[in-house]
């Protein structure tokens, strides 16, 4: 009856993969219109197919680790149509991708079951471009529901599952080499379940709690690095 009771509290939760999470992203950073985008932890590719839509001059690729050879965990109406998201099968802490070719990596609600947390952050930050943002939207590890999700997710999910503070995410970006650390969360649900860090490649560090700079105006007085 407990199990129940917690399965069905935590299928009320706004779990990320509704397209709020990344619509929440999308209205705060600025990728240029023809962005390469990486979504990690694609699944059935909700969220690249309104990344894709959001964006339709991008390039976006839905990475998961077990899509298998027919695709068929994708819908058709995911999959399908002109510049329709790519699929790949891969295993998170190796993107079959090159250095520096991505404008962004997104996960949402995927990095906290993730078993080599560290590595997936350096294959990020090898992978983007400089400039380049990678945005977790996950669990707030200091919200009270932090602990029990965790428990659900250990009893039913994955046994590596971690809700993450915002100060363990900042540590371990800049382990792999990413700075500006944002936390961004919801305007009146500062203290929400919910909460999407960024971290950026070869940007000079802001302070927390700062307006992510990547506004037109902000480009326009950006240094240049080695300068």
């Amino acid at each position: 009856m407990a199990d129940n009771l917690f399965i069905k509290l935590f299928s009320r939760l706004p779990m990320a993969r509704s397209t709020r999470a990344y619509a929440f992203i999308l209205d705060r950073i600025d990728l240029p219109p023809d962005a390469v985008i990486l979504d990690l932890g694609a699944g059935a590719g909700h969220g690249s197919t309104f990344l894709n839509q959001a964006l339709p001059d991008a390039r976006v690729i839905g990475l998961d680790i077990d899509y298998g050879p027919a695709m068929d965990k994708i819908p058709p109406e995911h999959r399908d149509g002109p510049n329709a998201p790519v699929y790949i099968q891969a295993n998170a802490p190796e993107f079959p991708l090159a250095d520096e070719s991505l404008d962004a990596v997104m996960a949402m609600m995927t990095f906290h079951c993730l078993p080599q947390p560290q590595q997936v952050l350096n294959e990020a930050a090898r992978v983007l471009r400089p400039d380049g943002a990678l945005v977790i939207g996950d669990v707030n590890g200091e919200h009270w529901m932090g602990r029990p999700f965790e428990w659900v997710e250990h009893r039913f999910i994955s046994p590596y599952t971690h809700a993450y503070t915002a100060r363990e995410l900042e540590s371990m970006m800049a382990a792999a080499g990413l700075g500006g650390f944002t936390l961004l969360r919801r305007p009146g649900k500062e203290q929400g379940f919910m909460q999407w860090c960024v971290g950026y490649k070869a940007f000079p560090p802001i302070n927390r709690g700062q307006s992510i700079p990547l506004t037109r105006d902000a480009e326009a007085n950006r240094p240049v690095p080695g300068q």
